[in-house]
């Protein structure tokens, strides 16, 4: 007796395996609190995904023997994961790029939850799929629904992605955008071949392979890059310091400025961590833009903490820090900023170096000696 069926469930059970591995090694040191659990999401609807087919592929082996009612139930739970994975994919790039408003949060929500009912109330009229005489199942044209929903929100954050990537001037930036537009290429690939080879779990693969390549993109980040910003992170910044130092002199000085949220604490306080992360990427965002125009060196020193690096300065030290203010200022002007409660602002350290003796744990103490003066400025000024 053959089991045609079998392979392809064994291949979707090592999947399951490998992705719940990638699952339990998330943790917030590749993003914020908001986008691990999006991840983490992600990865159960595709366990869930994952799962109910294995048992819909030993039912089509004869290994597995359900009445019709339950049968289409199973099925039910596979379609509902797919498509629950494709939304929680959409709120992740969502964080990721910020190009989404809260207040459209609930609305975007309402096309998940209309196939969803539609799937349950499916098992009961077959409007979307139902469990033929020989207990296999099939959908029927309304399906199409379910498509487009999906589709949908894979799209979206394509489309976004694309744009991100084609618009920024950050190689590394370049490269994790397209390999977040590369994520709708599962689904399609698998669609173009699924009839092709029908016993080839197409669709499991992909979506296994793009949550391994993300998985690696991410760890890869994280040598050099603050998971939360996108920024480089500290340990970057000395290496980049001690490069910097070795070549300057009185004619090719340095400037570094350090830079602090203004009770910051307060905002997590009153606000939530979540909008913490929040006020850290818009500051963030300011940065990136200001290393453009400057030709600068950006990193998260840590915590509220911020660094910018500039060799050839073309401008004041304090022309550079009040456009950072201004820009700052700016950002928070803007549509569906004003409405977050509380107006960020920061202190600004700088120093100015032409001495390669200096250690960058020196330059670095003195620059964050002036930030503590103007700190202690804003706080008389701000009781």
């Amino acid at each position: 007796m053959t089991y045609p069926y079998l392979p392809y469930a064994i291949t979707e059970i090592y999947c399951g395996v490998f992705a719940m591995t990638v699952w339990l090694r998330l943790n917030s040191n590749i993003g914020s609190e908001h986008e691990v659990r999006q991840l983490r999401n992600m990865i159960f609807s595709y366990m869930g995904m994952i799962t109910t087919d294995v048992l819909w592929a030993f039912t089509e082996d004869g290994f597995l023997h359900w009445n019709r009612m339950l049968y289409a139930s199973v099925n039910a739970v596979t379609v509902m994961s797919i498509a629950c994975g494709c939304y929680f994919w959409f709120r992740f790039i969502e964080d990721r790029l910020h190009f989404g408003k809260k207040s459209l949060n609930i609305w975007l929500t309402i096309p998940l939850l209309l196939v969803c009912s539609l799937d349950v109330i499916s098992i009961f009229t077959g409007w979307l799929f139902y469990i033929d005489n020989g207990n296999h199942y099939q959908s029927t044209s309304l399906f199409l629904i379910h498509t487009v929903v999906n589709y949908f929100y894979l799209l979206i954050p394509t489309i976004f992605s694309i744009f991100r990537a084609i618009k920024t001037p950050s190689r590394e930036d370049r490269s994790e955008y397209w390999t977040y537009a590369l994520y709708m290429a599962a689904p399609l690939l698998a669609g173009m071949l699924e009839d092709t080879f029908p016993k080839v779990p197409l669709l499991a693969l992909n979506i296994f392979l793009m949550i391994l390549i993300l998985f690696l993109m991410i760890q890869n980040m994280q040598i050099y890059n603050d998971a939360l910003t996108g920024l480089n992170n500290r340990r970057r910044l000395n290496q980049y310091l001690k490069d910097c130092l070795e070549r300057v002199d009185p004619e090719h000085p340095i400037l570094l400025f350090i830079m602090d949220i203004n009770s910051f604490k307060a905002i997590n306080d009153l606000y939530g961590h979540l909008e913490g992360d929040n006020a850290l990427k818009t500051f963030s965002s300011i940065l990136k833009k200001a290393a453009c125009r400057y030709n600068a060196f950006v990193a998260r020193y840590g915590g509220d903490e911020f660094c910018m690096v500039i060799e050839e300065a073309e401008s004041s030290p304090e022309n550079i820090a009040a456009a950072i203010h201004e820009s700052l200022a700016n950002a928070q002007r803007e549509p569906g900023s004003a409405d977050k409660g509380y107006t960020m602002t920061v202190s600004i350290g700088h120093v100015s170096c032409a001495d390669a003796e200096i250690s960058p744990d020196m330059l670095l103490a003195e620059a964050d000696r002036t930030l503590y003066e103007n700190k202690k400025k804003w706080h008389t000024l701000n009781p």
